[in-house]
């Protein structure tokens, strides 16, 4: 006579489902952030989407071994970070090297930070905080990825130095220097073109 199946359930089994639970929640408390994040980088509805898709693949992949010692949004910006560099790198006519922001402009000048009110405005200042937004949208995607990256994500998601730091493997003069040059290069962007908010800070 055969004995009866177990009724016990497959360890494994219940460790996959687990697992498959906790990134279903992981996924949607998160993607709208990382989709956020990709259009600021990408520019473009299309790649963005393909960088969310290409970041929850690896973020699944790696997930086991996700321990918990840096926030899940931190996790998930440096796997998008490599993401995105990778995407670019394999894109057709990307450059063959970054260019630096040396090449563009000097260091002297004072800190600033980027930011752009979005509430309270009468209809002209809406129209004007538009026409701004949109000179600014155009400048930071003119910066080289690295710098790029800096500034979105230190002034654009309000990451802390440290993090931006942990996130792209740079320690946190690096990224200031970085994101010092970049908001330099984007406040010299809207100012040829006449665009600036209360003086020297931008939007």
């Amino acid at each position: 006579m055969r004995a009866p199946a177990s009724t016990k359930p497959d360890k494994r089994s219940s460790s996959l489902a687990r697992t498959a639970g906790n990134f279903d929640r992981l996924y949607r408390d998160h993607v709208d952030l990382i989709y956020r994040f990709a259009n600021r980088l990408c520019g473009e509805t299309e790649a963005a989407k393909d960088l969310v898709q290409e970041t929850f693949l690896n973020a699944y992949r790696g997930f086991d071994k996700f321990r918990g010692e840096a926030q899940v949004s931190t996790w998930l910006y440096a796997i998008a970070s490599r993401a995105c560099m990778r995407m670019r790198r394999k894109r057709k006519g990307a450059p063959e090297r970054e260019l630096s922001l040396d090449e563009f402009v000097p260091t002297s000048e004072g800190e600033f930070r980027l930011q752009i009110p979005v509430e309270g405005l009468s209809p002209e200042e809406a129209l004007e905080n538009k026409e701004l937004r949109q000179a600014l949208d155009l400048a930071i995607n003119k910066l080289p990825g690295k710098y790029k990256m800096v500034l979105v994500l230190r002034d654009m998601e309000g990451v802390s130095a440290k993090e931006v730091g942990t996130i792209m493997g740079l320690n946190e003069r690096a990224v200031k220097s970085r994101l010092h040059r970049a908001r330099l290069f984007v406040r010299r962007e809207l100012s040829a073109k006449g665009l600036t908010h209360n003086g020297d800070s931008l939007g």
